[in-house]
């Protein structure tokens, strides 16, 4: 976990991809990622690159500067985040296939492992929970909050499902201490 921050704080451009087709927990922890970068690291250009989102998740702090559209530019770090394998990154492959650095979030099973750095865990309710345990719970701002959580809150099934386990209450309940709204969370973006 300290690698990634150590590559966050040395790399000057940084990019963020997800899956084709993005879900809840595809945005919440790109945008987590984006947030947490922008709020601690000044300095750093962050871009995110998905296919184009839903406009109930547009409200999220970074939704409306998300990249649809690929690039030639060579970044000094791409992240990738919540996806099993480099084709589900679709048009954007490129861009983290072609970066000085790299990194691999996420929770799939059928990942097999992909990036200079790899991390993932097949036990976690979602890449936002994986995402959550590289941050200092107390340099997370309520915007990166809100991502993280929205995104846990879509791939447990609003805490239902059974991946849902102690340490994701646990990360949930740090990130409701950040003052976020819960209901309109839950109620404008899952139901």
């Amino acid at each position: 976990m300290k690698r990634l921050l150590e590559m966050i704080e040395k790399c000057n451009t940084i990019s963020i991809v997800g899956h084709i087709r993005p879900d809840g927990d595809c945005i919440g922890s790109s945008l987590g990622m984006y947030n947490y970068i922008m709020d601690n690291y000044p300095g750093k250009r962050v871009d995110v690159y998905l296919q184009p989102i839903m406009d109930k998740f547009k409200f999220l702090n970074g939704a409306l500067d998300i990249i649809n559209t690929p690039s030639d530019e060579v970044y000094e770090l791409s992240i990738s985040v919540d996806c099993s394998d480099t084709d589900r990154h679709g048009e954007f492959a490129d861009i983290f296939k072609n970066a000085k650095n790299t990194v691999c979030i996420d929770h799939h099973r059928s990942n097999m492992g992909f990036g200079d750095l790899y991390y993932c865990d097949p036990d976690a309710s979602s890449a936002c929970e994986v995402v959550s345990r590289f941050f200092d719970m107390d340099k997370i701002s309520k915007s990166c909050a809100e991502a993280l959580y929205m995104g846990i809150i879509h791939d447990t099934g609003v805490l239902k499902y059974s991946a849902t386990s102690d340490e994701t209450m646990f990360i949930v309940g740090k990130l409701i201490a950040k003052g976020i709204d819960t209901q309109y969370i839950i109620d404008e973006t899952f139901y």
